[in-house]
């Protein structure tokens, strides 16, 4: 491997943050939660581990800093690396947490960093958050966001996206937002499927059908003024224009060029979910891994599956290179994209009237 990036690399680094998995130690026992269906041992990066990669991200060009867990303020040495990654130069740093160690004095602490932005994780309603994080974690959530939100804390909402949710999302967005002022907007991320996970949730994967459901209900209430997206992805973006509802804020895709997260026991990755690697860290390794053949053929377009696909060149003028996380809803020969999309034409009335001037007949018909 090569230690040099490529040309043209930076660019798409410097769009992307660098992601650290500090620790998987966690105070929740989430039954959706990939890092605990790892089933691996409890493993933290020391404080120096921590500060050599953000050093060396940022010689790779990166000035976004994203940290996530397990929980990362379990981590010890959390306000060490964010005062570090801002003294060296790091625009931006964002952080995941449940909430739940969010008490005012953490939150005192947090808010003194310019620049910095927290995800806390809310569910949907108590019997809903609780049903997959535990009893009591609203209640210890909810705490958490008014802290953060008095603090002054540049804050998100990320949710998780299942068939239980889809009939009270109206009503558990409208409330979010009268309730608490300060939140920016609200993350919604598709349930997935895991491999080799302990806990079995195959009733709440979302199928096609509610996928579009979920879309549409999306861009109304954002048409309505309530600031809901779906991260990373861009299935939805396309779900979104074929449905004639564009309302919908463009998401970006999970992975590509410039993503990369180190995990809390050295496996460096393209994102948090996969459990693909491209080896361990040791230091000077995260230049040689983003200049690497393997690095670009798995950030890049696919090669196998998306070129037999009737869907490609649709998918390819919206940006979406690849199929959209085979996992959320296994298939043994359908890639789920393809299916949600086999679902839009079949809606579509004027598919079924095969009308030459329907959008949706010129990028279907024929490929």
């Amino acid at each position: 491997m090569s230690a040099t990036i490529k040309e043209g690399s930076i660019a798409s680094i410097i769009e992307e943050s660098l992601c650290i998995e500090v620790t998987t130690h966690c105070n929740s026992d989430c039954r959706h939660c990939f890092v605990q269906a790892a089933g691996l041992e409890r493993s933290s990066l020391s404080d120096d581990v921590v500060k050599k990669i953000i050093a060396e991200g940022y010689d790779a060009g990166y000035r976004g800093l994203h940290i996530t867990g397990g929980e990362p303020l379990l981590w010890e040495g959390l306000l060490k690396a964010l005062d570090y990654a801002f003294d060296i130069g790091y625009q931006t740093a964002t952080m995941n947490t449940n909430g739940r160690l969010l008490t005012e004095d953490v939150a005192q602490k947090l808010v003194a960093y310019d620049g910095l932005s927290i995800s806390v994780s809310l569910d949907g309603p108590e019997t809903l958050h609780d049903r997959l994080r535990g009893k009591g974690a609203y209640k210890q959530a909810v705490s958490g966001i008014d802290q953060a939100i008095e603090a002054g804390i540049d804050l998100r909402i990320f949710t998780i996206a299942r068939k239980s949710l889809l009939p009270v999302l109206p009503h558990f967005i409208d409330d979010l937002f009268n309730k608490f002022y300060g939140i920016k907007y609200l993350t919604l991320i598709q349930l997935i499927d895991v491999i080799n996970d302990g806990f079995d949730l195959a009733e709440e994967l979302l199928d096609p059908d509610d996928f579009l459901q979920l879309v549409q209900t999306l861009a109304l209430l954002n048409l309505y003024g309530l600031r809901a997206k779906l991260k990373n992805n861009q299935l939805a973006n396309i779900v979104s224009k074929l449905m004639g509802t564009p309302w919908l804020p463009q998401a970006h895709p999970l992975c590509k060029e410039g993503s990369l997260i180190i995990m809390a026991d050295g496996n460096i990755c393209l994102s948090h979910s996969s459990r693909d690697s491209f080896g361990k860290y040791a230091p000077g390794i995260i230049q040689k891994v983003l200049s690497s053949d393997e690095y670009q053929l798995a950030a890049g377009p696919n090669q196998s599956r998306c070129p037999a696909c009737k869907y490609t060149e649709l998918c390819r003028k919206n940006g979406m290179v690849r199929p959209w996380e085979p996992q959320v809803n296994p298939h043994p020969k359908e890639p789920y994209c393809k299916r949600v999309l086999d679902s839009v034409v079949v809606r579509s009335p004027r598919e079924k009237s095969c009308s030459k001037h329907s959008p949706l007949t010129s990028v279907v018909i024929g490929q």
